[in-house]
């Protein structure tokens, strides 16, 4: 059964790719509804962007997005947390920490509707409670490529009224 687009309604699911200046891994967007959604990551870092070591780092956050007139383009904010496994500085030490803290996340999408393909750039800062590490920065910059898992009805792209008044 094919899902209609109305008011930025995106298909449920979405998965692909995360990349930052670090680094990259795999991303996952499931919404509940077009302004509530979930976001898991699996990130892997080199460590040579700060030079302290390369990390595995699962995220999951919650997000609100703001959808705009043109249903294509949207805003997301919210909170979330992580657990890292970093080897912090290997030239001095050979062991793996894990980290737990807190994460947040603002960004910018864009779902190409027709194809389904959502491109978003964001920064996601992130804050370590475990080991004394204050700061986890590998990960803050972002730009995502999903492909969205979901039926496309092309009527309802059709009567768009941004489609059809060039908005």
């Amino acid at each position: 059964m094919a899902q209609e687009i109305q008011n930025g309604d995106v298909p449920p699911f979405g998965i692909g790719i995360r990349a930052n200046p670090d680094g990259a891994g795999i991303t996952a967007k499931y919404f509940f509804i077009p302004q509530i959604s979930f976001e898991g990551m699996v990130n892997a870092s080199g460590g040579t962007y700060f030079g302290s070591g390369p990390s595995t780092t699962i995220v999951g956050l919650a997000e609100y997005n703001l959808i705009f007139n043109n249903p294509s383009w949207r805003a997301f904010i919210g909170p979330g947390g992580h657990i890292t496994s970093w080897k912090q500085y290997p030239e001095i030490n050979n062991y793996r920490q894990t980290l737990i803290g807190i994460d947040g996340i603002i960004g910018l999408e864009y779902v190409f509707y027709e194809v389904p393909i959502g491109i978003s750039i964001d920064v996601k800062p992130a804050m370590n409670f475990v080991n004394g590490v204050t700061a986890f920065p590998e990960n803050t910059f972002g730009l995502a490529v999903r492909y969205y898992f979901g039926g496309w009805n092309k009527g309802a792209m059709e009567n768009r009224d941004d489609v059809e008044s060039g908005r």
